[in-house]
């Protein structure tokens, strides 16, 4: 009987809303232009990189699609990963960035909630699927916000994830959203909202829209009041602490990168204010595929951007860095296995040496276009 239960809660099988715009100007629910397709934003900086193609063309409809604002009343969010329930039963796909991730997902398979909550409010959720994630909360969340904001009623609440980390809330205040309009979603709730006023997403995560990723950039920056004036900085994002896709021969890398000016950076202990003030002053950031690499986002044009990865990892930071107008280069590093879904990379120090000299002594002529080909060095 326990087993029969199980299966009637954790099997349920919604219908899938591809495109909320459609759906609300079938119902005649304000819809709002925010920002054009992004696949023009996009696609020049795509075409050299094999994994960087794949991804476009795998979500190329999405990129076709301008992004808007609807409202929806009587609307529900599901659980901490914030998907929406429509009035019909349907579940919005938009901000969930793969369909399997989302028909995966115990929020997308329960039918019935924990608990169930009303809110009878001007909504506006900040949750989707990893929005509670350093790089997705910066790329994905707040440039949704970023265009949304001016059109949002003043009493407008927003819907924000269990315990929020520090550097959530402080991004938000320079939205002017204090914790006095935050509405925490705990997991495991399903929240009933008056009048849900939903933001499509920016094109898809790692692939964005660099034009407005620019105007969250520049928000953060005079907010925090970073100053890039001072002596520029180099700067190496080390993932030492981090619980995965770390570089285990680190210590031989690192008097490498010292030598050429490089200062070690752990961004979990810096607060997002320094953050953004170191990075804003930065003209070389070099460190792993992860969340410390976002702020490469604060990083002057023509600046030097370098990923350390493995195999199967997103075009994020390429795509982000040649929007913004940066030099991007990525070295490849090989896979040591952790336990399963999870690894750390080793790196060739003699590979290593000859990549960041190649890309060291033009940091001082001047940069080369930023949409010139990907350059990988393999070790």
């Amino acid at each position: 009987m326990k087993r029969i239960l199980s299966k009637l809660v954790h099997t349920a099988s919604p219908e899938v809303c591809m495109d909320v715009a459609a759906w609300a100007n079938e119902r005649g629910c304000l819809v709002k232009l925010l920002h054009p397709p992004v696949i023009d934003e996009v696609r020049p900086y795509v075409n050299d990189d094999r994994v960087a193609r794949e991804e476009f063309a795998t979500h190329r409809a999405a990129l076709e699609r301008a992004q808007t604002l609807v409202t929806i009343e009587r609307a529900t969010i599901r659980a901490a990963v914030g998907f929406v329930e429509l009035p019909d039963g349907q579940i919005c796909y938009e901000g969930n960035w793969w369909l399997p991730y989302l028909k995966d997902h115990p929020a997308y398979k329960r039918r019935f909630a924990l608990t169930r909550r009303r809110l009878n409010d001007n909504v506006y959720s900040l949750l989707s699927l990893w929005s509670s994630e350093f790089y997705h909360w910066f790329h994905d969340v707040l440039p949704r916000l970023e265009t949304a904001l001016p059109h949002l009623p003043t009493d407008t609440k927003f819907l924000i994830n269990s315990n929020p980390k520090a550097w959530q809330l402080d991004s938000l205040m320079a939205f002017g959203i204090g914790p006095d309009r935050l509405e925490i979603q705990p997991d495991g709730t399903h929240t009933r909202v008056e009048k849900l006023w939903f933001a499509t997403p920016v094109g898809h995560s790692s692939l964005g829209s660099g034009v407005v990723i620019r105007r969250v950039v520049d928000r953060l920056v005079s907010y925090f009041g970073a100053n890039s004036e001072d002596n520029p900085r180099r700067c190496y994002v080390s993932r030492a602490k981090a619980a995965f896709r770390r570089i285990i021969n680190e210590t031989e890398i690192t008097p490498l990168l010292e030598a050429h000016g490089f200062e070690v950076v752990l961004c979990e202990d810096l607060s997002l204010a320094d953050q953004v003030r170191l990075f804003a002053k930065t003209a070389a950031i070099i460190g792993v595929h992860g969340a410390g690499l976002t702020n490469l986002m604060y990083c002057k044009p023509n600046s030097f951007v370098g990923e350390i990865r493995i195999n199967g990892v997103p075009p994020a930071y390429l795509v982000m860095a040649r929007q913004l107008g940066m030099r991007f280069s990525r070295f490849e590093a090989s896979t040591v296995a952790i336990k399963r879904g999870q690894v750390d990379m080793r790196v060739d120090t003699a590979a290593f040496r000859e990549w960041i000299c190649h890309y060291l002594n033009p940091l001082k002529q001047a940069a080369s276009r930023p949409d010139e080909k990907t350059s990988t060095f393999a070790s």
